[in-house]
């Protein structure tokens, strides 16, 4: 996947000579929806992308990238679009979001080392605490620069840092991709603190605000209005349902 992903970064620059009903997509590790085997997007929010890009008439072109990245370039307009970004203040001046498709019911966690008690917010301010790079968790904890944040790109690198203790917890928006990558590095020793947090998100693509104000608002209008239909037609709820996901609620 590594080597596929890195092709398709070097190819991407090439993409921008692509027709003009194909939208430029970034893809990042959001298991169990959506991931990538072998260089393949695949998952329930990529299947969902996919039927109302068809649904318009338009083509998708899939890059395999960090979020950090991706939001930089959806910034200077050489992508556009990225699955489920959350808003805030700072990326609302870059980013045009499409209508949701859906809310959905999380829990922000912490793994932390099965010895260790965290049950309370208090209890993390002497820790190390791994975050994935241009995430958002919930206001309290992305606002609090007492903490000690250490940043990483992505959940590969963060769950690495905590088996090598240079990390003490890790901030978990997706438990499923925080399992699966310790899994891929058989790595066990970890639990899920008492400290919770429960959010609530809305299910959004995001597109560039550049590209946007520029000469793709009828595409991205467009594609909007197909993702918008398959909320309200139930279509979002059956492809998650018929790949074994939770749905978000229409």
């Amino acid at each position: 996947m590594r080597f596929l992903s890195a092709f398709l970064i070097l190819l991407f620059p090439a993409l921008a000579l692509a027709g003009a009903d194909t939208l430029r997509v970034d893809l990042r590790d959001r298991p169990p929806e959506m991931w990538s085997i072998d260089g393949r997007p695949t998952g329930p929010l990529v299947k969902v992308l996919e039927v109302a890009a068809e649904r318009a008439g338009l083509h998708l072109e899939w890059r395999y990238a960090p979020f950090a990245r991706s939001l930089a370039d959806l910034r200077e307009g050489r992508i556009d679009l990225v699955p489920r970004v959350l808003p805030d203040p700072e990326r609302d001046r870059y980013l045009h979001y499409l209508p949701s498709i859906g809310t959905q019911d999380k829990d922000i966690l912490f793994a932390i080392r099965p010895t260790r008690q965290v049950e309370r917010y208090e209890d993390l301010a002497p820790l190390r605490i791994g975050v994935k790079r241009s995430s958002l968790y919930f206001p309290r904890f992305d606002a609090d620069t007492a903490l000690n944040k250490q940043p990483a790109v992505d959940d590969d690198i963060l769950v690495r840092m905590f088996r090598a203790g240079r990390i003490d917890a890790i901030a978990v928006l997706d438990k499923a991709a925080i399992d699966t990558a310790f899994d891929n590095i058989r790595f066990r020793d970890y639990a899920y603190a008492g400290l919770r947090e429960p959010i609530r998100i809305e299910n959004r693509f995001a597109v560039s605000q550049k590209l946007y104000d520029s000469s793709r608002a009828a595409l991205y209008d467009r594609l909007g209005r197909e993702l918008d239909a398959m909320r309200r037609n139930g279509d979002v709820v059956s492809i998650y349902r018929e790949q074994g996901v939770e749905p978000p609620t229409p």
